[in-house]
């Protein structure tokens, strides 16, 4: 079958929260002035004058697009043809965006056509708009003997920080512009869809930068945390999180009833630090909290998760390979709290700290 990831493309109808637990964020690129009702997706920057694709749309005006993006990465782009609010994703049915000559059928599995990148950036535009940034190119290049190219000479200052442009080749009202948007992960080549409702016209054109799958752009360790963190009481999670702010801290006295309460471990994950309260006092070089929090029993293995393969994958082991120099008495404690393993057992309720230190 060839390739359409549906849960991809379906995420354009979520809501802001929605996209929030899948590390996705919706941020307008313009409104597109739709003039002949061909629609072209290609690298602007290399590839302007792109066939615009073969079915097109009816309606003529200025139509919003956006991007939904992962950390700054754009994951897809879209072109809404109709108002999002009055859409329902189960009405609807996708399809390739093709060009002339293009046939589904001829694709094998996984495969799919798409507009080439070479300048790390997509963008819609009318058809009409192709004749424009020639025309400003000509004009541009003709009148400066040091003209570089279209990128350095006319968009590196519109795309700015954000990698994003509503771009008017002739100026501020000239009836075509291009929106342009930096493409996932880059040079590649990325299909486009089109969003069909029930009576065949096409309400949404998507270009889907292949940066996630499922829908879903958070990593396998990203998913495995938010499921961790859903799965704690209220009252657990206020626990675990007190135990790590007493960690970092050092607040020694607030550690042991936190740990008695029975609500919050040592050695469990904080989700707001992604660490233990063992890892803070560790990192933040806090050796009081640290015996407190070590007891009188052996220091626990470090959770597979927080392990660096072949570089840190115990605590005493984390302690030695951070670059600053832990205070004195941390490595110690450390130490002795390996030895204890097979070490006669203590006093119950003497501390590491208290038989190390005091």
């Amino acid at each position: 079958m060839a390739y359409l990831d549906l849960d991809n493309l379906q995420t354009i109808f979520l809501d802001d929260e929605a996209l929030r637990t899948r590390r996705l964020q919706r941020q307008p690129c313009g409104v597109l002035n739709i003039t002949s009702g061909r629609i072209v997706a290609c690298d602007p920057l290399v590839q302007p004058e792109r066939e615009p694709f073969v079915r097109s749309v009816s309606g003529r005006g200025a139509f919003l697009a956006e991007v939904l993006q992962h950390e700054g990465r754009h994951a897809l782009a879209v072109l809404w043809l109709r108002e999002r609010g009055s859409l329902q994703a189960a009405g609807l049915h996708w399809e390739p965006a093709l060009l002339e000559g293009q046939s589904q059928d001829e694709l094998g599995d996984d495969e799919f056509y798409g507009y080439p990148v070479d300048a790390g950036v997509g963008c819609f535009m009318d058809a009409e708009c192709a004749a424009a940034i020639a025309e400003r190119e000509a004009r541009d290049s003709s009148a400066n003997p040091d003209y570089v190219s279209y990128y350095d000479d006319v968009l590196d200052t519109e795309l700015g920080v954000e990698d994003k442009a509503d771009h008017y080749p002739l100026g501020e009202g000239s009836a075509n512009n291009v929106l342009i948007f930096s493409s996932g992960w880059g040079d590649g080549s990325y299909p486009s869809f089109w969003a069909i409702d029930a009576s065949g016209e096409p309400v949404a054109l998507v270009t889907d930068f292949m940066t996630m799958e499922g829908g879903d752009a958070r990593s396998e360790d990203e998913k495995r945390d938010d499921a961790y963190a859903a799965s704690l009481s209220p009252e657990r999670l206020a626990a675990l999180e007190a135990l790590g702010a007493a960690a970092i801290s050092s607040d020694a006295a607030a550690i042991r009833p936190l740990l008695d309460a029975g609500l919050a471990g040592a050695n469990d994950i904080i989700p707001s630090l992604g660490e233990t309260a063992l890892l803070s006092a560790i990192r933040m070089n806090r050796p009081e909290a640290l015996g407190v929090l070590l007891g009188a029993a052996p220091c626990p293995a470090m959770p597979e998760q927080l392990r660096i393969e072949g570089e840190a994958e115990s605590y005493l082991a984390y302690a030695r390979w951070l670059d600053k120099p832990r205070v004195p008495g941390l490595i110690e404690l450390l130490e002795a709290s390996e030895a204890a393993a097979v070490a006669p057992a203590p006093a119950e309720g003497t501390s590491l700290w208290k038989r190390l230190f005091s």
